[in-house]
């Protein structure tokens, strides 16, 4: 019974008549924030860089999120990646309304491309942070982060991400724990599991940090900003990290999202490149003496325990390419892993990321079939 409620509460929740009273109100709120914030020179600039992508139906909700930030120093460079919708036309709708606007157009290249395009076309800031066109940013947003970055003097700054499917909001569930408490100038190895927080668009980076570690989006891949965001962490050595959201991202449609196209090889070898790399980079650390072998542990934990499993179900339809790709892989990144790592594992599919690192396809099949 007490299932049943809870799904007729979260489909309520995601579409129709609350969602719209929801969004509406919000609008409100936006707009009047928008029009009353007092705009102040002396204030750290900070600039907002949105890639922007057949985005039509939540385009004009994220920059109303945005331009409604009441930090008083801040422009949105919108770089428009060869959208074929009607994203173009909303765009240039609300820059001929707002000052802060600006829009970079290009052929499509990709997220990587268009967010590198967005940071060529900064002239002069203090800050950037990353805006995806299909999320939004909560009221206060940037004021938190800046307050957080002016106080500490941060070069990073990682706010709390909060889901949200229609008007129903909810903790990411893979990172809410690292944000229990507020926490100012902590490392890698004072928290290991940040690492599972590798998105570029829930942070603060002091712009001369940026420059000056030559940071870029690698061009052509998914996951493009995993590897990044390892590099950010190592290269800041201390962080922030805020407990108040700063970050709400969208939860799309089934099929929409990238981390549902788990049966594509292409999204698997972006994937695993990703991992190969942020394997190397630690390596190096620890070789280094940056960071303690205990942050790798961690972190191999979490690729077992999530970014394998995302495509662990895949095996089961996917053909001998894939399965060989996966393994093959997978098992030269997961080589030298300590039982205890394997131990520390969760997912109801682990025994299948065992049974395709150590064994055999048929071996893994037998396992996600007994799962299934």
């Amino acid at each position: 019974m007490k299932n049943s409620l809870i799904a007729i509460a979260r489909k309520l929740l995601a579409s129709g008549l609350i969602p719209g009273v929801h969004y509406a109100a919000l609008r409100l709120i936006w707009w009047f924030s928008f029009k009353t914030k007092a705009y102040d020179s002396s204030q750290p600039r900070v600039t907002i860089v949105m890639p922007v992508y057949n985005v039509e139906k939540y385009l004009a909700d994220c920059i109303r999120s945005a331009r409604a930030q009441r930090h008083g120093n801040f422009e949105i460079i919108a770089i428009n990646d060869g959208a074929t919708d009607s994203s173009a036309r909303i765009l240039e709708k609300f820059a001929a309304k707002t000052p802060e606007l600006f829009i970079v157009t290009q052929d499509n290249q990709g997220l990587g491309a268009a967010r590198n395009a967005g940071l060529d076309a900064i002239e002069n800031t203090e800050f950037v942070l990353f805006l995806d066109s299909d999320d939004l940013l909560p009221m206060g947003a940037i004021e938190r982060f800046v307050a957080q970055a002016q106080h500490t003097g941060a070069s990073l700054v990682v706010g709390k991400a909060v889901c949200f499917y229609g008007s129903r909001y909810f903790d990411r569930t893979s990172t809410a724990e690292l944000f229990k408490t507020p926490q100012s100038q902590i490392s890698v190895d004072d928290l290991p599991q940040i690492l599972g927080d590798a998105t570029s668009w829930n942070k603060l980076y002091r712009y001369e940090f940026w420059r000056n570690n030559k940071l870029r989006f690698p061009v052509g891949v998914s996951y493009e900003d995993m590897t990044l965001v390892v590099t950010a962490y190592l290269a800041a050595g201390k962080f922030d990290l805020l407990a108040e959201p700063a970050y709400f991202w969208r939860v799309r449609a089934e099929g929409e999202s990238l981390s549902k196209r788990t049966a594509e090889l292409k999204s698997l070898q972006d994937r695993l490149l990703s991992i190969e790399q942020i394997n190397r980079i630690l390596l190096r650390a620890i070789e280094k003496g940056l960071i303690t072998a205990l942050v790798r542990e961690v972190w191999l934990t979490r690729i077992i325990s999530l970014d394998l499993q995302l495509f662990a179900p895949a095996l089961a339809v996917a053909d001998q390419v894939f399965f060989d790709e996966f393994q093959a892989r997978a098992s030269a990144v997961l080589a030298d892993a300590e039982p205890s790592v394997w131990a520390a594992s969760t997912g109801e599919h682990r025994a299948a990321v065992w049974a395709a690192v150590h064994g055999t396809r048929q071996q893994t099949l037998k396992v996600l079939s007994a799962v299934n």
